[in-house]
């Protein structure tokens, strides 16, 4: 039975973890908000999978043009040599992962992974001979102290219920890295389990993260820490979780930028005035919170003009009135509605009035309970950034 307070981390790695886990939330949340295409979420899905595989087997040591995973991966080239056929064979592994989603974590699991990754690594290759095979990696056991050692961690993992599940893929990570089990590839199944894990509790963002990348930035570190492990250095599990948080907060940085790019893709951004640009920096932030907004502050209709606002940048009544073909003066109490709320603001007068998102946010009764997270941490300085 394992024993719980080996994996019990110090204090000191709870404010990173409750930052990665707000951070984390909030970009699922911009994700859902922005609405990207299936078709780029697919190609956003195989570009991260492509990053996993290449920056795994980079971390071997097995370094290939990226340009050639690619290929590889999409089935327009063959693999040729063992290295190619690395890329193929993590492709494979993280194919059967997923495909596992609803079995536990266990030894024979694990044994599967290493027999995809490096038992048929020199099968198929093409312009080999007697002087030219190398040495064959073939599937090694586990010793039994190993391999007690994983039925007790994946035990834990299993049917814990304390940790967070990010928190848990980095117990799992570096415990597989300090753990004796083979020559090679361990550092590849600790990827591999770790993404299978995210997944399998809905933590890996639809498969948009890549944490390798991160960890091959920070390769000298993340080796340093390992080495602490296997020597039994004291706390070693709290440095790994500050190591692996700040990873984790580094890629979802990355991808919040991603989407902000596509994002001022769709609202045609370099085309905009610096006031828009304003407000569609904003609207990227914080746009997501209307969709939290109960309908009894917000009707339908009321809902729709606050995103159409978002996405125009200013509207005016009239053109409100021919969208929803409804009279205009039910317009004009939506519009005084959402500015009682100071949800947006009126700029210009007569025929020139015209609507748009207000960017200084205040408190309100009806809206706090959405509003709360960030105006709690927002300052004056924060808040102004949007303004001109």
């Amino acid at each position: 039975m394992i024993l719980i307070n080996k994996y019990e981390p110090l204090l000191s790695i709870d404010e990173s973890f409750q930052l990665c886990e707000r951070e984390y939330t909030e970009l699922c949340k911009i994700y859902d908000f922005i609405d990207l295409p299936i078709n780029i979420q697919n190609i956003e899905r195989v570009n991260s999978a492509i990053l996993r595989n290449y920056y795994a087997n980079a971390l071997d040591n097995n370094l290939i043009d990226i340009k050639t995973v690619k290929y590889l991966l999409n089935k327009n080239l063959r693999a040729s040599n063992l290295a190619e056929k690395a890329i193929e064979q993590f492709s494979l592994a993280e194919l059967f992962l997923s495909q596992q989603l609803q079995q536990p974590l266990s030894v024979p699991l694990l044994l599967e992974v290493h027999k995809i990754l490096l038992n048929e690594t020199q099968n198929q290759i093409e312009e080999t001979n007697l002087f030219s095979i190398p040495e064959q990696s073939h599937s090694q056991k586990v010793s039994l102290e190993s391999e007690l050692e994983l039925e007790s961690l994946f035990e834990f993992l299993n049917y814990d219920n304390e940790f967070h599940p990010i928190v848990q893929s980095w117990i799992l990570h570096f415990r597989l890295r300090s753990i004796p089990l083979f020559n090679e590839g361990s550092g590849k199944i600790a990827s591999l389990l770790q993404q299978f894990w995210l997944k399998k509790n809905q933590m890996d963002l639809d498969g948009l993260l890549s944490i390798e990348h991160e960890l091959y930035l920070q390769k000298h570190t993340y080796e340093e820490i390992i080495n602490l492990s296997i020597n039994g250095e004291n706390n070693s599990l709290n440095t790994q979780l500050e190591f692996g948080l700040l990873l984790h907060l580094s890629q979802i940085d990355r991808l919040k930028e991603l989407f902000k790019s596509y994002f001022r893709k769709q609202v045609d951004f370099e085309k905009l005035n610096p006031r828009q640009k304003n407000i569609m920096n904003y609207v990227f932030e914080r746009g997501y919170k209307l969709k939290e907004i109960d309908e009894a502050i917000l009707n339908k209709r009321q809902k729709l003009i606050m995103y159409i606002v978002q996405h125009r940048g200013f509207i005016s009544t009239k053109e409100l009135v021919n969208e929803f073909d409804c009279n205009r003066k039910t317009i004009q109490r939506d519009f005084q509605l959402l500015m009682d709320l100071g949800l947006v603001k009126s700029i210009g007068a007569g025929a020139g009035l015209r609507y748009c998102i207000n960017l200084q946010e205040k408190r309100n009764p009806l809206l706090e309970k959405f509003q709360a997270d960030f105006l709690r941490s927002a300052d004056s300085n924060q808040i102004s950034e949007y303004e001109d």
